[in-house]
């Protein structure tokens, strides 16, 4: 009777193994054993589990997670989205058939939440790391184009396209006029002010369809105009669409630092490629922001979890304003587009070649996207020979893949700061509020100090004169002032300490050496000759 029994269970167990070819896991008092045959189990299901940042993600459609009042991503768009708990449990339900022994006999079970803990706790996993997706192919850091969908072990990328692309060719550098021409043609009708502008367009589309070719990051591509409805919003949105298949991620930016943080680190989780900070008004000044704009990686106190994590960040930004000014050493790190329809209502123009751009647009996105890569292409089979300018600090990679390629195929240098009236060198001359604060403050002490040495007590003392501290005040209360907005010993300086030895249009503060009849701590003014 006992050896029936035995071929019965086997029979069953047979059946239950032919119904279900997920692998049995029995649930016991083994947490390590168990945890590891979970692990198996979803490694071998191969359904979509990655690992970034330290977190186990997984990758969804933007209608498919949860909206964020003060961020609009693309419908449709792809997004990288940390694993919870519950949706762990769910994909190990997928993976394994779970059971416990019930009388020797096994009966299904749900997979126990503690098990998708213990996965969570572990200090690494057998998952690919991601380090993006993409709907477009791209160029990878070795030149090659990655044009094969599905996950690329090479970078680390998972290609969902979004279209068909036909391959890219590889064209010399004759050929770069007619393939800039196609790049430039669905934006002939906005009103670039200078070369340069266009320039900075394509350099902004080329830097999206690079930018995991790219070990660094990219400036940022602020889109500015004197008025209204000059198309600022409507180019950013063309860029966007061209380099990553989808209109950017549009965010408000908030006026506190701390929640910019926890922003940047659901951008950074998210793989976000393209975002948009629309309409800004007066000056943009953000630490958080130029951080962002200079790192590669982002850290921060993931909500909800009290550790830190570490994510990519390798969003482009755009911004779009009126008469756009930075601060907070925003300025030195963006690229601008220059928009003038020179009349007082833009938005009555009419005669424009494309009456519905958005559409050209994606009608023509699988050239367009061709055109980028075959531009990059072409210059990496070049030997990237070098721009012959100064490269733009901070960004030294992009500088030798981006500027150079785009001043290689025959267009104006996009990042040059050698004109006041265009680019780079008119956000020196105009729009950067730290550079015109540092120089109002030299100009008012040299006034006053001339060549004599100074103290902090000295300064305050003039300010606190009739008219003629007046102009040494208006400087100090831009430069100097404590959080309460007063002008304080303490206040200067800080400061002063702030500004020690930076050159700013031939002129910068030092500390003078301790001498007899000259006070401990004292300033003085140095100057050297500029050229224009």
């Amino acid at each position: 009777m006992t050896e029936l029994k035995g071929v019965l269970d086997k029979m069953e167990q047979a059946e239950r193994e032919e119904a279900d070819p997920r692998p049995e896991i029995v649930i016991r008092d083994e947490l390590v054993p168990v945890t590891d045959e979970a692990l198996d189990a979803l490694r071998t299901a191969a359904d979509g589990l990655y690992v970034r940042g330290r977190l186990l993600v997984q990758v969804a459609r933007t209608d498919a997670v949860q909206e964020l009042p003060w961020l609009k991503r693309p419908e449709g768009g792809l997004v990288i989205v940390p694993l919870e708990i519950s949706s762990l449990q769910d994909r190990l339900d997928r993976a394994a058939c779970w059971v416990r022994l019930k009388k020797g006999l096994p009966v299904r079970a749900r997979p126990p939440e503690w098990v998708a803990r213990q996965i969570m706790a572990r200090l690494a996993w057998p998952f690919p790391l991601l380090s993006g997706v993409i709907e477009t192919p791209t160029l990878r850091p070795d030149g090659t184009v990655l044009q094969d969908p599905g996950y690329d072990r090479d970078t680390g990328l998972l290609y969902v396209p979004s279209a068909e692309y036909p391959d890219v060719p590889e064209l010399t550098r004759p050929e770069m006029p007619g393939l800039v021409q196609s790049l430039l043609d669905p934006v002939c009708d906005f009103p670039f002010v200078q070369d340069t502008d266009r320039a900075t367009y394509t350099a902004a589309i080329v830097s999206l369809v690079a930018r995991y070719a790219i070990h660094g990051p990219v400036p940022a591509f602020p889109v500015v105009a004197p008025v209204p409805g000059a198309g600022k919003g409507l180019l950013a949105r063309i860029m966007a669409l061209i380099g990553t298949g989808r209109e950017p991620t549009v965010m408000t930016a908030p006026g506190d630092e701390v929640e910019f943080r926890k922003r940047l680190l659901v951008l950074a989780i998210a793989g976000t490629q393209a975002v948009l900070l629309d309409n800004i008004s007066g000056t943009l000044g953000s630490d958080q922001l130029a951080a962002a704009l200079t790192l590669m990686e982002f850290t921060d106190r993931l909500l909800g979890v009290s550790r830190l994590v570490t994510a990519p960040l390798t969003a482009t930004w755009f911004l779009t304003g009126n008469n756009l000014r930075f601060g907070r050493t925003l300025g030195r790190r963006m690229v601008p587009i220059s928009l003038d329809p020179d009349c007082e209502h833009p938005e009555d123009r009419t005669g424009f070649k494309y009456q519905d751009v958005i559409a050209r647009v994606k009608a023509e996105r699988p050239a367009l996207v061709v055109a980028a890569l075959a531009l990059l292409r072409a210059y990496v089979l070049a030997g990237q020979p070098p721009h012959g300018q100064p490269r733009m600090g901070s960004f030294e990679p992009w500088d030798g893949l981006v500027r150079g390629a785009v001043v290689w195929a025959g267009l104006p240098d996009p990042a040059a700061t050698s004109d006041a009236t265009r680019g780079r060198g008119r956000i020196r001359a105009e729009a950067d509020e730290d550079l015109e604060q540092v120089d109002a403050l030299l100009d008012a002490l040299c006034v006053t100090f001339g060549d004599t040495a100074f103290q902090v007590a000295d300064v305050l003392a003039k300010a606190d004169g009739k008219a003629d501290g007046d102009i040494l005040k208006a400087a100090l209360q831009t430069s100097a002032t404590d959080a309460k907005g007063f002008i304080t010993a303490r206040s200067l300086g800080n400061a002063f300490r702030n500004l020690r030895d930076r050159w700013v249009r031939g002129r910068r503060l030092v500390r003078t050496p301790k001498a007899v009849g000259r006070p401990r701590g004292s300033w003085a003014l140095e100057r050297r000759e500029v050229t224009p």
